[in-house]
């Protein structure tokens, strides 16, 4: 019996998969432990670096207003901590919470790709869609999900790299 020439693919592609939601697009790794896990782009005490998003369903959501804090996710379909996270978040009191505006953008993802996950899902959070990471970018280098509060000024209180459980319990405003 001759071995399989498909083995070492499967295997690799299988490896990919199991570190998607954390490696950046070169595929590097930071092993500093002093550093945030990965290069991040803001600190708290920064002025979020986006006003506005348009979502999946064309609604703008003002990230701008100040009447409202606002929580801020950046995740991706295919990662299971980001499915983890937003089904949490569809869960939470945070959903139905007027004082909030909540919005979650799906890093390199094209709308309709975000549409079948959010009906496949019933997921209920404002999603957007950021096909080209041009809104990603000005947050971090990789590393999803990430749960970003903002205060009502629009100045980002904490910024957390959300991986594994209790995802929600890092929300802090």
């Amino acid at each position: 019996m001759k071995p399989s020439r498909t083995l070492p693919y499967v295997l690799f592609f299988a490896s990919l998969l199991l570190n998607a939601c954390v490696t950046s697009q070169s595929g590097k790794i930071s092993l500093e432990s002093q550093k945030p896990k990965y290069e991040e782009f803001v600190k708290s005490g920064e002025a979020l670096p986006i006003e506005s998003v348009i979502t999946i369903d064309g609604e703008k959501v003002d990230l701008a207003n100040p009447e409202k804090k606002k929580l801020v996710v950046l995740f991706a379909t295919w990662c299971s901590d980001s499915n983890r996270a937003l089904k949490a978040l569809n869960q939470s009191a945070i959903l139905n919470d007027d004082s909030i505006e909540l919005v979650a953008i799906a890093r390199e993802e094209k709308e309709e790709v975000v549409k079948a996950w959010r009906d496949k899902n019933g997921i209920k959070v404002p999603l957007a869609a950021d096909p080209d990471r041009s809104i990603y970018k000005k947050f971090a280098a990789a590393g999803i999900p990430r749960l970003i509060t903002v205060a009502k000024d629009g100045k980002i209180i904490k910024m957390n790299l959300a991986e594994g459980e209790n995802q929600l319990k890092l929300i802090q405003w």
